[in-house]
């Protein structure tokens, strides 16, 4: 199976689930919607980037977060099963 490229939802409107705000990403061919709040301060993390380390980088304080620690919260949603 071949990985693609994780990537963030930036360009999609706000995304708003029983009160919450999240944003959309995709990481190993699956998506997932994620909280749209940087666990340090509250920042937006949809507007962070991915680095090379599979971490989205808080676009405020430039504190990195696992990705795979982010998608394993139980605040996490995972939309789909894994695209072939």
């Amino acid at each position: 199976m071949r990985e693609c490229a994780s990537w963030i939802g930036q360009d999609l409107p706000p995304i708003v689930r029983d009160g919450v705000e999240y944003f959309l990403l995709s990481h190993r061919n699956t998506l997932y919607l994620v909280p749209n709040t940087c666990p340090h301060r509250g920042g937006p993390l949809k507007f962070g980037y991915i680095n090379e380390k599979e971490q989205i980088v808080c676009p405020m304080h430039h504190n990195a977060y696992s990705i795979e620690r982010l998608i394993a919260r139980d605040t996490t949603l995972k939309l789909c099963p894994e695209i072939p």
